[in-house]
């Protein structure tokens, strides 16, 4: 059945009565049988069959999120494990513990380092079993040819430069801070072939007036089984060369070419007149924009806060920004991404912290491709030690929290307990798992966590053996008009970045990999359903299904210019993030003279901080960094 231009509609009434809803629900309780746990009845557990291929190198196993650490976390959520957490098999002493490895726990861990005083100790723990968050990679070796892409987070504008990094605050500042260089080298596109743009992220090709420096086909589905066309740079062509009827393309070209409409003196002025209402709302009620625009803005917002237009606070769109919020950028702006995107940042933090913890010198080339020393990061002889595989069941201060002189933490490891003393703790985790594992928050605290709401997101990386089916159709990256069965939404190969001697290949007759960032949302239903329908769709399908899916798609987009997946296709890796984003829905920021629970949270309590990406609404590795710097200087005070 033929679905609204780039929008996937489902009713209540399909989510309730549908069996992925069921077996969301199951999955989304599961548990593995443990010895701690209080549960006598035995849960299905996440197989091989679930996770799937990992690749090569020092990611492979760790894609997504891992069986184990679903399984701890729901468990947990579900009091699974037994509430004395007495069997402890170890127990240890630091001045300062950050749970939690990704970017904002990477930057408490560094604000610790440049201000802790002689003697002082703090351990980073994490429960996937490698650090990074969502900014991980994944590789692959395709006959010989070394290929890294992102498993989640990439993607970034090279900020202004600045004097004084520690006057400056987001991505200026920790551009500056690390080092990061300002140039990188992309491979040349040959000249005696014919013209092609490449992207160099997996986001750019779906911004306006971005897109037209990437070779973007538009796929219209016909209302027939795997058939339809394609409409090549349709942008730039003015929309004359797609299916659309004369009124839809004048929405469309109205909605792209619209400017910013609304100036304010203030961020809080801004908020007041926006956190009101969703960015879909701003378009059709306050521009007089018909359903296609809102539609076509979904596939950026999902890809970018995990919801369309209709879950997203109008004043998000304002600040990322989108039509009604923006001029048309100028044509030099770019895009660009580390080779397994946003990790080349997690690596800068990480050789910081333990600079024997990456080998090879403190360099770029060496940062971004060189192995991780594990057996370097958890070290006794070392101030900053960082401990994977460890998942935190409990967080609690020892008396009073407004007297307390420590906190006590417990985690698991191994199916094991341990504890550690601590004279402060930063929660650099998300609060869809803090509620659950801090045991003392107040009342207040619990209440603002709980307003927050969560939507998963898959990215499937698909290494390739050639791309020449791309080239024949001429195009870098594609967008299809979502048909009932169809899988994900976009899907691009990128220009690949060079670093010293990974040098991937940029030619249609050798390898590469095609990624599909897809978020499940679903336009009409509240913002809670879409999340847990889209985590339910996600935990119920395995990765032989997905794999199917994957393939099925491609053949329908790109089986008539010679695809065949025994031929073309080397592996497949599916990164499945449960809380992906944090959705910026309408009123997180405040709303109207509002409080944002965001700003209870900031203000943590006793000895207890928390910093994470999603206080900031909208995700990203600078605003990441700040909270966790916020955090940690807190608890140092």
């Amino acid at each position: 059945m033929k679905k609204s231009l780039f929008a996937h509609n489902i009713t209540r009434r399909d989510f309730l009565n549908g069996t992925s809803a069921g077996m969301g629900a199951m999955l989304l309780g599961l548990g593995a049988p443990n010895a701690l746990s209080s549960q006598t009845t035995p849960r299905p557990s996440l197989g091989q069959d679930w996770y799937g291929y990992g690749g090569v190198g020092d990611y492979r196993t760790s894609h997504g999120n891992t069986p184990e650490m679903v399984a701890d976390a729901h468990r947990l959520r579900d009091r699974g494990f037994a509430q004395s957490l007495d069997q402890i098999e170890s127990e240890e002493e630091y001045d300062y513990v950050v749970v939690g490895c990704g970017i904002a726990g990477l930057s408490a861990g560094l604000e610790f380092s440049k201000t802790r005083k002689d003697g002082q100790s703090c351990l980073m723990l994490d429960n996937h079993p490698i650090f990074g968050g969502e900014a991980k990679e994944n590789e692959f070796d395709v006959n010989g040819t070394r290929l890294i892409a992102p498993q989640g987070a990439n993607g970034f504008f090279i900020p202004e430069s600045v004097d004084d990094p520690a006057a400056a605050m987001g991505d200026p500042r920790y551009y500056a801070e690390l080092g990061l260089p300002r140039e990188f080298q992309f491979r040349d596109w040959p000249g005696n072939r014919k013209p092609m743009k490449f992207c160099a992220d997996n986001y750019g090709y779906l911004v306006k007036g971005l897109q037209e420096n990437t070779s973007v086909g538009h796929f219209f589905n016909d209302g027939q089984s795997g058939s339809g066309s394609w409409a090549i740079d349709m942008w730039a062509n003015q929309l004359k060369n797609t299916p659309l009827s004369q009124t839809k393309r004048e929405n469309l070209l109205r909605w792209y070419h619209t400017g910013a409409v609304r100036d304010y003196a203030s961020d809080a002025e801004a908020i007041a007149d926006l956190d009101r209402m969703s960015y879909k709302e701003f378009l059709e009620k306050e521009l007089g924009f018909g359903p296609e625009a809102a539609g076509y803005s979904d596939l950026f917002l999902a890809s970018a806060n995990g919801l369309g237009s209709d879950a997203t606070s109008a004043y998000a769109a304002y600040k990322l920004p989108m039509s009604g919020f923006m001029d048309m950028p100028p044509p030099e702006l770019k895009r660009t991404s580390f080779p397994g995107g946003n990790s080349g940042f997690a690596r800068y933090f990480l050789k910081r912290l333990i600079p024997r913890g990456i080998e090879g010198a403190d360099r770029f080339e060496d940062i971004i491709t060189r192995r991780i020393n594990f057996q370097a990061l958890d070290r006794p002889d070392q101030p900053i030690r960082m401990r994977f595989n460890s998942t935190v069941l409990s967080v609690k201060h020892e008396g009073p929290s407004d007297s307390a002189e420590g906190v006590r933490l417990v985690y698991i490891r191994d199916g094991k307990l341990h504890a550690i003393r601590a004279k402060g703790v930063v929660m650099a985790t998300g609060s869809w798992i803090n509620r659950h594992v801090v045991r003392d928050l107040p009342t207040e605290l619990s209440e603002a966590c709980s307003t927050f709401q969560y939507a998963p997101f898959l990215v499937a990386n698909v290494a390739l053996n050639n791309w020449h089916f791309l080239y024949k159709l001429g195009i870098s990256a594609a967008i299809w008009d979502r048909a009932e069965g169809d899988f994900g939404y976009t899907c691009n190969i990128r220009n690949p970045m060079q670093v010293g001697n990974y040098q991937p290949p940029l030619d249609p007759n050798k390898p590469t990999v095609l990624t599909f960032y897809t978020p499940f949302y679903y336009p009409g239903l509240d913002v809670a359903t879409q999340g847990a329908m889209g985590r339910g769709e996600m935990m119920a399908t395995s990765y032989s299904d997905y794999e199917r899916q994957i393939y099925e798609q491609m053949m329908k987009l790109f089986g008539s210019s010679g695809f065949n997946p025994q031929r073309d296709v080397s592996g497949v890796i599916l990164n499945r993030w449960g809380h992906a984003y944090s959705v910026p829905y309408p009123g997180f920021y405040g709303g109207k003279g509002g409080i944002a629970p965001r700003d209870i949270i900031r203000k943590g309590y006793g000895r207890i901080a928390f910093g994470h990406a999603e206080l900031d609404g909208l995700q990203h590795y600078g605003p990441a960094a700040d909270e966790g710097r916020r955090a940690m200087t807190q608890v140092l005070t």
